[in-house]
């Protein structure tokens, strides 16, 4: 099996040393050590390391961070910093570049280990969450049926290739346009009826879901199709949005193995109240609305919620981001969700909720500000 090759940043040549020898005793590679940023990313295309140990106090031109913002946008190479005690300013700075943890200054070879092998079990995950979801949504693209999705403006945020095909939409044409973009081949009749599903008291609108028959024509033929509506639901039983799936001849989508699998992803994108957590003897209800946001801390997450109480709770941010309402929340980090009704200002690249600032990931940051309303 091939060693893992490590590279080090560190401008203490002792400190540097010490550490080439704890990862050659641990069974890695290691390449020669640098002491300058600007030296280790001319370097870094050249040796391909797998995992980068990274001092955020290097002395010159570019420290630890600066570096890491080049690492984690170019290369998506997992590091962790080196560190002694550093300000609060460097240590927000450094959240925003995602390290996969920190070491700090004096360490331990129990502490180099235990520290790189969290890491790389997170970078795993994380690799492994983005396949999977990339599969999810290849297998979304790829179901017979056609699937629109809007938000509470009507505006398009997902549509898959059936219904591209179904109503001769092109996504990166009508993604963030209003819903009736997509209609354009209905005849009138349908075509008046089918805006009709987002007509009505915000609060009643697609309470349930409904069933329409409509006609597409491209000219010189035409088509039966069946639209059936369902709500998206906030966490104060408000419409965000509507899931819409289209489907040829008349029908119910509740028929089927497909259509019940079909039926579970919009389930899933629906909103209850809350969840029960346990704290102490007894468990309480957290309701969603009053979420600020979560952040991962190790083993645990912490729910930051309105007014200033927070919950520690044994669970992952993937378990997490899978129980929270999709349409209101968001990961905005690896190591963040936040509640989009509850940011205040966005930054470059720190969001505020509540006087918190919260760092963007760089892999989240063109899908948040494409749900958000900016103008």
């Amino acid at each position: 099996m091939k060693k893992l090759k490590v590279m080090i940043v560190e401008d203490e040549m002792i400190v540097a040393k010490d550490l080439q020898r704890i990862l050659k005793k641990l069974g890695y590679e290691t390449t020669d050590p640098f002491s300058a940023g600007r030296k280790a990313l001319e370097q870094l295309e050249f040796l391909r390391p797998d995992f980068i140990l990274l001092d955020i106090n290097l002395k010159g031109e570019m420290d630890g961070i600066q570096l890491a913002q080049h690492v984690f946008q170019d290369y998506g190479i997992p590091f962790i910093f080196i560190t002694a005690f550093s300000d609060k300013n460097t240590l927000n700075r450094a959240k925003t570049v995602e390290p996969y943890g920190y070491i700090i200054k004096p360490f331990s070879e129990d502490d180099i280990r235990t520290s790189i092998e969290l890491a790389l079990y997170k970078h795993g995950k994380d690799v492994e969450s983005r396949s999977k979801s990339n599969t999810f949504a290849d297998a979304l693209d790829n179901i017979e049926q056609g699937i629109i999705i809007t938000d509470a403006l009507r505006k398009i945020i997902f549509i898959n290739r059936a219904a591209e095909a179904l109503t001769g939409s092109v996504k990166g044409e009508v993604t963030g346009t209003d819903i009736a973009a997509a209609v354009r081949l209905f005849d009138e009749s349908s075509k008046t009826s089918f805006m009709q599903l987002f007509e009505g008291d915000d609060k009643d609108a697609g309470s349930k879901n409904r069933t329409l028959p409509v006609s597409l024509s491209n000219g010189n033929s035409s088509v039966k199709i069946t639209v059936n509506a369902f709500p998206v639901k906030t966490s104060t039983q408000r419409n965000s949005g509507t899931a819409l799936v289209l489907t040829t001849g008349i029908g119910n989508i509740a028929e089927g193995n497909t259509e019940k699998n079909l039926m579970n992803f919009l389930e899933n994108i629906y909103s209850s109240t809350g969840f029960f957590i346990k704290k102490d003897t007894k468990f309480v209800r957290v309701n969603y609305r009053d979420i600020l946001f979560v952040e991962a801390m190790d083993n645990y997450v912490i729910l930051k919620i309105t007014g200033g109480e927070q919950y520690v709770i044994h669970s992952s941010m993937k378990d997490v981001e899978t129980r929270v309402p999709q349409m209101t929340f968001a990961r905005v980090h690896r190591s963040y969700i936040v509640q989009l009704e509850k940011i205040q200002s966005i930054e470059e690249n720190i969001l505020v909720v509540e006087g918190h600032r919260i760092p963007i990931g760089k892999s989240y940051k063109d899908s948040l500000l494409e749900r958000l309303n900016l103008f």
